[in-house]
């Protein structure tokens, strides 16, 4: 009965992992590798907010257009939102915010059968872009960064 209960717990946790991996909801690290995004459900789409920044990173919107928005701290900041489901695991018409440029982009994202994110930002139409592969990390990995004080 133990091993039972065992292998039934192990079945469970690959499964939960499995469909896990096969939302865009996660945990992802840039393609420069400078930060983690996490993108979860917001109202009927995904939004993305910076979770983890690497030492030395951008920790205010100092490149921000609008000048009483550069002392808003990167940590939590939304800079991916308004996606409309597009297909199972596909997102288009959104936006991300690209913060070391202070520019907002029309954006795509899908998920890879490889378990990775495409993500393509563009001004006026896709094909105008510019296309970043994101890799799905843990969360424990990465420590949680807190808005300076």
């Amino acid at each position: 009965m133990k091993y039972v209960l065992l292998a039934l717990a192990g079945i469970l946790a690959l499964t939960s992992t499995a469909q896990a991996a096969d939302t865009v909801e996660g945990y992802w690290l840039t393609q420069n590798e400078r930060a983690v995004v996490k993108i979860s459900p917001c109202a009927d789409s995904v939004c993305g907010k910076v979770y983890w920044i690497i030492d030395g990173g951008l920790q205010y919107d100092e490149h921000n257009p609008d000048e009483a928005m550069r002392t808003r701290p990167m940590c939590g900041l939304q800079i991916l939102g308004d996606f409309e489901k597009a297909g199972e695991n596909a997102w288009d018409s959104g936006y991300i915010y690209k913060a070391d440029e202070g520019d907002m982009y029309a954006a795509n994202i899908a998920l890879q059968d490889d378990g990775t994110l495409k993500l393509r930002g563009y001004m006026g139409i896709s094909l105008l872009g510019k296309t970043q592969v994101w890799n799905r990390v843990n969360p424990s990995d990465y420590k949680a960064c807190r808005a300076p004080s």
